[in-house]
C-alpha cells in the first residue's frame, strides 16, 4: 500500500513538471491571423490566451502607421515562434513567406515586418517589436462584450467575462468565468489607463495572496518607480496594522490588449482575511429581502444616509467605514455627516438602515467631541496602537490625500472602540506628488501640517498628535519598525526593481504617447532613476523623521553614483544656461527670472515646477514660460 501511495506521488510530482516545462520545452508561441490583424497565441497545457498587437493610434492612424509590438508575458521563454493557424491568409516575415509550422526568432530591440495578405489578395504590413515581461503573473481577462467601450464609459458599469491566471512558470493558476469586472477609484479613474475591480465565483488565493473572491488593480499611473503602494502595504504589515492589504505586480491583458503593469491587491472589505468583523451586511440581506430583490427603499436626510429596511432595528455590530471627499460621498449609498462637517461613507453595511446609520454616527460625533476637545477620555474610544501605526503610514508616505479621502475606519460587535486602518490609497506618496510649493516632495513636512492645509481634512491628526499618549506610541512603533527600513533600502527596492524591470519597460512603451499628450510623464525618463529618486526621498525622510522624534540611528544614505549630469535651464528664445550636476544631488539653484515675465522654472519632462528638494539622476531640461 506505501509503495502504490509513493509510486502515486512520484507520477503526481511528474506530470506536475511537465505542465511546469511546458512553455519551456514545447512549441506553443504560435503567431496566426485573427480578424485579417497578427497576433499571438500563448499555449500551455491548461489554457490558451491571445496577445493582439498593439499600435500606437487608433483606427485609421493606426493602420496607417501600420507599427506596434507584441507585449509578451513573463512565461513566454525563449525567442521562437511558430506559425500557427492563419485563417487561409498567407504571411511573410520580413519578406519570407512562411508556411504552418514554420518558425522565426525574435529579439527585443529589433522590428520585423509581417505582411498579411488574405484570400481576395487584399494586404497589409505591419512593422513590428517584440517585448517580454518576465519575474511577474500575466492575468487574461475577456470581457462578454469582447470590448472596453461600455466598462470605460463610467466606472459604475460591469460586465461578466472569463479570467485566467498564469503564473512566470507558464503554470494556469486559476481560470473560470468572471462574474463581474467593472472600474474603480477616484481621481484614477480619469487616467487613460483604467484601475479595475473583479468579482471571482469563489473565494481563491491569488498569485501568492490570501483568498477571497474580490480583488483590485491598481494601475499605479502616477508612480514612476511603480512601488508606492506596494511600500505602503509592506509598511502597515510590518507595524502590525491589523487586517492591512496585501499586494503583487501582475502583467494585465484585457481581450487580448495589454494594458500594463498593474499591482493586484486585496480590495478593502468585510471578511475572513479581510477586515474580520461582524459582517451586518450579511445579516441585513438574511433580514431583508428587499435588499436582494432591489427595492430597498433609499432615504436621505440632511446628514444622514441609508435604507428604510423592514428589519434594521439591530445596530451592534460591525462598521467599516471611510472618511470621504464630498465629491465622492455624494455617489454613496449610505453615509453620515459630522457636526463639524467631515463626510463618512459606511462601506459595510453597505445597505445600512436608518437605524444603524444613526447609531454609527452618533458613535463618531461623540469620539470626534472629545478629540475636539482634547479629553483624554477620547482613548477609551479609540484604540491607540492602531492610530499612531496608521499615522506612521500616512507620515512616512507623505500621501496627499490623507485625511480626505480612503481613510478606513473599523468598529466591531461589542467593542466601544473605533480602530484605524486599513490604510489604503497611496499612489500619490513618497514625493512622487508635488504641487507649486513642492510640499509634498520636501521630505521634511508634516502629514499633521498637510491636513491643516485641506479645508476637507478631517482634523484628528492634528489634535491627537501632540498627545502624550500617541506621541510615545508613534516613537516606540516608529523605533522598531526602523529594521524594515533598513531591509528595504538596502535590498528590497533593489529587489522590487528586478522584478518589475521588464515589465515597466513595456508599461512605459505602451504608454509613452498618452503620457506625452497629456503632458503627463513621469519624473525621470528611466526606470532606473525613478527607483533611485524612491530611495533618495525614503532616506531624506526617515533621517528628518529619527532627528524629529529623537530615535537615534545611523543615517540612511541616499544612492548617488558619482556621476554628473547636465541640467538644461531654456525658454523659448533659446537656451540660458547649461549646468553641470552631481548624480543624487538637488538643484541649490536656479537662474533668475522676471516674474513679470516668465512663470517659473518648471521640469519639461514631468511638467512640475522646480524643487530644490528634486535630485539630479539623469540629464533633465527646466524651461520658463511667458505669461500670456
Amino acid at each position: 500500500m506505501r509503495k502504490r501511495t509513493c509510486m502515486g506521488i512520484m507520477l503526481a510530482v511528474a506530470v506536475a513538471a511537465v505542465c511546469c516545462l511546458y512553455i519551456i520545452k514545447k512549441d506553443n508561441v504560435l503567431l496566426c491571423v485573427e480578424n485579417g490583424q497578427p497576433c499571438i497565441s500563448v499555449r500551455t497545457a491548461q489554457s490558451e490566451n491571445k496577445v493582439f498587437l498593439w499600435q500606437d493610434g487608433d483606427g485609421e492612424e493606426a493602420e496607417k502607421e501600420a507599427a506596434g509590438f507584441f507585449f509578451l508575458p513573463s512565461c513566454v521563454t525563449g525567442h521562437k515562434i511558430r506559425l500557427g493557424d492563419t485563417g487561409g491568409s498567407s504571411v511573410r516575415i520580413d519578406g519570407q513567406l512562411c508556411q504552418e509550422g514554420d518558425a522565426f526568432a525574435w529579439e527585443e530591440g529589433q522590428k520585423f515586418s509581417i505582411q498579411v495578405t488574405d484570400a481576395s489578395c487584399d494586404s497589409h504590413t505591419y512593422e513590428v517589436g517584440f517585448m517580454k515581461s518576465a519575474n511577474i503573473p500575466a492575468m487574461f481577462i475577456d470581457t462578454a462584450s469582447g470590448g472596453l467601450d461600455y466598462l470605460h464609459e463610467n466606472k459604475e458599469n460591469e460586465e461578466t467575462g472569463r479570467i485566467c491566471v498564469l503564473q512566470v512558470d507558464g503554470v494556469t493558476e486559476y481560470q473560470d468565468e468572471l462574474p463581474r469586472i467593472s472600474g474603480r477609484g477616484n481621481s484614477t479613474w480619469e487616467f487613460e489607463k483604467k484601475p479595475y475591480a473583479l468579482k471571482l465565483k469563489e473565494d481563491r488565493p491569488l498569485c501568492g495572496l490570501r483568498e477571497s473572491d474580490r480583488w483590485r488593480l491598481l494601475a499605479i499611473w502616477n508612480e514612476g518607480s511603480r512601488m508606492g503602494d506596494k511600500i505602503a502595504m509592506d509598511l502597515a504589515q510590518a507595524l502590525g496594522l491589523s487586517y492591512s492589504t496585501q499586494g503583487t505586480w501582475v502583467d494585465l491583458y484585457l481581450n487580448g490588449e495589454y494594458r500594463g503593469i498593474y499591482l493586484l491587491t486585496e480590495s478593502v472589505t468585510v471578511g475572513s482575511g479581510r477586515v474580520e468583523i461582524d459582517d451586518m451586511e450579511k445579516t441585513n440581506k438574511q433580514k431583508n429581502v428587499s435588499i436582494e430583490a432591489g427595492t430597498a427603499k433609499h432615504y436621505e436626510e440632511e446628514d444622514n444616509k441609508g435604507f428604510l429596511l423592514e428589519d434594521g432595528a439591530e445596530v451592534d455590530g460591525g462598521y467599516l467605514i471611510e472618511k470621504d471627499h464630498p465629491k465622492h460621498w455624494e455617489a454613496e449609498d449610505s453615509g453620515f455627516c459630522l457636526s463639524r462637517g467631515d463626510l463618512f461613507t459606511i462601506n459595510s453595511p453597505r445597505h445600512a438602515s436608518k437605524e444603524q446609520v444613526a447609531y454609527i454616527h452618533g458613535f463618531v460625533e461623540e469620539i470626534d467631541a472629545l478629540v475636539q476637545k482634547g479629553d483624554p477620555a477620547v482613548w477609551e474610544k479609540l484604540d491607540l496602537p492602531s492610530f499612531a501605526r496608521r499615522f506612521l503610514v500616512d507620515e512616512i508616505a507623505l500621501e496627499m490625500d490623507t485625511g480626505s479621502t480612503s481613510m478606513y475606519f473599523y468598529k466591531d460587535r461589542g467593542d466601544e472602540k473605533l480602530y484605524s486602518g486599513p490604510a489604503w490609497d497611496y499612489d500619490n506618496a513618497f514625493g512622487e506628488d508635488s504641487d507649486s510649493d513642492s510640499f509634498f516632495v520636501n521630505y521634511g513636512e508634516t502629514i499633521v501640517n498637510n491636513n491643516e492645509r485641506l479645508a476637507i481634512s478631517i482634523n484628528w491628526y492634528q489634535k491627537l498628535y501632540e498627545t502624550p499618549e500617541m506621541q510615545q506610541c508613534i516613537v516606540e512603533s516608529y523605533a522598531d519598525v526602523l529594521p524594515f527600513f533598513e531591509k528595504l533600502l538596502d535590498t528590497g527596492i533593489d529587489r522590487y526593481a528586478e522584478q518589475i524591470r521588464a515589465s515597466a519597460a513595456m508599461d512605459d512603451a505602451r504608454w509613452e504617447s498618452v503620457r506625452t499628450a497629456d503632458n503627463d510623464m513621469p519624473r525621470y525618463k528611466s526606470f532606473e532613476a525613478n527607483v533611485n529618486y524612491t530611495k533618495f526621498f525614503l532616506a531624506n525622510r526617515l533621517n528628518c523623521l529619527c532627528a524629529r522624534w529623537g530615535v537615534p540611528h545611523e543615517a540612511f544614505a541616499a544612492p548617488a553614483s558619482g556621476e554628473t549630469h547636465q541640467v538644461t535651464f531654456s525658454v523659448y528664445e533659446g537656451v540660458v544656461e547649461t549646468v553641470e550636476a552631481s548624480d543624487g544631488e538637488p538643484l541649490s539653484c536656479a537662474p533668475e527670472y522676471d516674474g513679470g515675465v516668465y512663470q517659473g522654472w518648471t521640469y519639461r519632462r514631468g511638467g512640475e515646477p522646480y524643487s530644490s528638494y528634486i535630485p539630479v539622476y539623469e540629464d533633465m531640461e527646466l524651461y520658463n514660460a511667458k505669461w500670456e
